[in-house]
């Protein structure tokens, strides 16, 4: 089989790199290793509403709530607010993954992009050190398949990156462990997310809680990986569950595990082969929330293999518009929100609960990064010293705001 670009990996990321590549000209196939597009769901299942203004998906069928925004408890139970405009990339809707995930490989499919299921990518072939291909295997059948581009959305675990020759190893401190229930029968209405932070409640993470239509609510946990044993995270979940009397009336009819990176962006351009999604280390240090992003640079991605096709420059040197785009996108929110991930881990729960105290009744122009930071240096001039590292990354000083 011959093809202009193989896509390995057929969740959000991989399914929208092969959209765009297909609308743009090139002949795509994804390889998913899954009997099932979308199954099992991975994810918390938030993403902004910011989405409504790609245009990639049709219908309404994918959403099972729609938010006014977050609310964020502090371990003592203090709250912030935040509308939706302002609370980041995991809030806006609630959405059925599954349902989601095989929308965008329709529409991928829709666009001229063949689709292969049960097939397990178990090498990359090379001839005079150049990336011509992969070897695969569907059930008891191998088989290659030739392409001038390899993309690899194959998740937090790729194993295209690492066979690329690119560094795509995980410290314990960048990568979170999950655990999500979710609950149906639980009495109790809410159109926020909810996120519950502290080192006894969740360490290096934190709890949501995001309601998914009438009565049922996904609740999850990520706890840091350095911070934790693959049992803990369970075990504090299911503490958090019990110990609230609203939730614990709750009947779970879905458990799932995992895992999310949370560390900075990694080489996403090796040659002829690109990264894109958790395989490029795209989801948010702080949040581990990846859709939004796995979007933007699946479009990016996508859009950049149509014009190589169309150019027939396959090297790193055509393809590293991608990487020059998704860093003009996202990638500095990304570096930023390394770094704020890396000092909040400093934090007590004494210092959290002040922090929430403070910030409680502030009234932000705007929710990121750079206004928090002055909103909490206005309030305790002290965390300047352990704050300045992201001035490097703001465009306006903190002496001038």
């Amino acid at each position: 089989m011959e093809y202009d670009a193989i896509v390995v990996g057929g969740g959000p990321a991989g399914s929208v790199t092969a959209r765009f590549a297909a609308e743009s000209g090139a002949k795509v196939i994804i390889l998913e290793r899954r009997s099932e597009i979308g199954i099992p769901v991975l994810c918390g299942e938030g993403i902004s509403q910011r989405i409504d203004n790609w245009g990639m998906l049709e219908g309404k069928r994918w959403i099972a709530s729609k938010m006014d925004g977050a609310k964020i408890f502090s371990p003592d139970g203090t709250m912030v607010t935040l509308s939706k405009e302002m609370a980041g990339n995991e809030t806006g809707y609630v959405v059925y993954r599954d349902i989601f995930d095989q929308e965008l490989a329709r529409r991928a499919a829709k666009a001229g992009a063949d689709i292969i299921l049960n097939t397990e990518v178990t090498e990359l072939i090379k001839k005079n050190g150049k990336i011509t291909g992969i070897k695969a295997r569907e059930f008891d059948e191998k088989f290659e398949i030739n392409a001038n581009i390899i993309a690899g959305a194959d998740g937090v675990e790729s194993k295209i990156g690492k066979w690329a020759g690119i560094n795509t190893t995980l410290k314990t401190n960048d990568l979170e462990t999950c655990a999500q229930y979710t609950l149906t029968n639980v009495d109790y209405n809410s159109d926020y997310c909810e996120f519950y932070i502290g080192k006894k409640i969740s360490p290096g993470g934190y709890i949501w809680i995001f309601p998914k239509g009438e009565n049922t609510f996904n609740v999850g946990i990520g706890v840091l990986a350095s911070l934790s044993d693959s049992r803990l995270p369970l075990k504090l979940l299911n503490k958090f569950i019990n110990d609230n009397p609203i939730l614990k009336k709750g009947e779970p009819i879905r458990f799932l595990a995992g895992a999310v990176p949370v560390s900075k962006p990694i080489e996403t351009v090796k040659d002829n082969l690109l990264l894109v999604g958790d395989a490029a280390r795209h989801a948010d240090p702080i949040t581990g929330g990846g859709l939004t992003t796995s979007l933007e640079g699946g479009k990016i991605a996508g859009e950049t293999i149509g014009k190589s096709v169309e150019k027939q420059s396959f090297d790193k040197e055509t393809l590293s518009s991608y990487e020059t785009r998704w860093k003009e996108a996202f990638g500095t929110k990304l570096i930023r929100d390394y770094i704020v991930k890396e000092i909040m881990l400093d934090f007590d729960d004494k210092t959290l609960n002040m922090l929430a105290d403070s910030l409680k009744d502030y009234k932000f122009e705007e929710f990121s990064t750079l206004s928090l930071v002055k909103a909490l240096v206005i309030k305790h001039p002290t965390l300047l010293m352990k704050l300045t590292p992201l001035l490097k990354l703001t465009d306006k000083s903190l002496k001038k705001a």
